[in-house]
């Protein structure tokens, strides 16, 4: 009965530490801009709220900041994120019209330490990279005219929220972790008999 209950304590801790680390957070405070260049009207550059800072922070994807063309955006999250995190940021313009190409480089900061985590698109499933460390804030830098020359955008990225979330442990792990501690228990109690 004691290998029952040790196998379902371990269990229980595997289950409970994946739950632990499956929040996700948006950033909720910006650290620094530097804002890109508008080549549109000015009517354009400013239309839809597209140059408030506050925008890239407030979770919505219906609202969005601006980056401009070679512009830049720090941000923080309200814990300190210590774990390989997805971090996903949202383009308003997700396939939009053809030619309205859109990237910008993720990295991870880390006692401001720059660290590349790669190259996100305004395309569908091309919004995501992976932070294999800890990390203090995420920058967002725009470089929609370098990867795409003959965009028809003319004011970079458009960013309308960035999350974080845990790589998910996979289902194999929290198995082998079962098996190892049911394994461990069956040792001990042939050695207790």
């Amino acid at each position: 009965m004691n290998a029952f209950k040790t196998l379902l304590a371990g269990l229980v801790l595997a289950a409970s530490t994946v739950g632990a680390n499956a929040a996700t957070y948006y950033a909720d405070k910006v650290i620094s801009v530097n804002p890109g260049s508008c080549t549109g009207t000015a009517y354009g550059c400013s239309l839809n709220d597209r140059q408030n800072v506050n925008n890239a922070i407030d979770a919505s994807e219906s609202t969005f900041y601006a980056l401009g063309f070679g512009g830049d955006i720090t941000v923080g999250f309200p814990i300190p994120l210590l774990s390989q995190q997805n971090v996903a940021a949202f383009e308003i313009t997700f396939n939009r019209q053809v030619g309205h190409d859109e990237a910008a480089k993720v990295f991870s900061v880390l006692n401001g330490v720059e660290t590349l985590l790669g190259t996100i698109t305004n395309f569908e499933g091309e919004n995501t990279v992976v932070a294999s460390g800890p990390f203090e804030y995420i920058k967002l830098l725009d470089v929609s005219l370098s990867v795409f020359p003959n965009t028809s955008s003319y004011d970079g990225f458009d960013l309308g929220a960035i999350k974080v979330s845990p790589v998910p442990l996979p289902a194999a792990g929290v198995l082998l972790l079962a098996g190892l501690g049911g394994l461990a228990a069956v040792r001990r109690r042939k050695t207790a008999a």
